[in-house]
């Protein structure tokens, strides 16, 4: 995959990479307290990587919308598996640039 990667889409892969509160809450912590740190690795990754495939999937797009599966702390799919994430790239004047993982839709400033 890496040789079909442009100098641009890897430069957009070493950004930053940033969540909103309610994306964070939503796609990486779990719902119980106790040892769930592996678990929420496993989520983290899980949400990093499906990113990155949309991205490159539509890398000249500044806005992509991507689905991941929710874990819940049993180590289970919950009810409604399937949560709809979007990945942008912000630029604020005086800022570096990141991309910015949020809940599709959700307001972003």
């Amino acid at each position: 995959m890496s040789d079909s990667l442009t100098p641009e889409a890897l430069n957009t892969l070493r950004l930053p990479i940033v969540f909103t509160p309610g994306a964070w809450q939503r796609a990486v912590l779990l719902e119980r307290s106790g040892p769930p740190e592996k678990l929420q690795v496993d989520q983290l990754s899980n949400v990093l990587r499906t990113a990155f495939e949309a991205h490159l999937a539509s890398p000249h797009e500044p806005y992509v919308v991507f689905e991941v599966a929710q874990i819940a702390s049993t180590g289970h799919p919950r009810h409604d598996p399937l949560l709809q994430l979007s990945l942008s790239l912000l630029q604020e004047p005086g800022q570096p640039a990141v991309l910015l993982i949020a809940l599709a839709g959700e307001h972003q400033r």
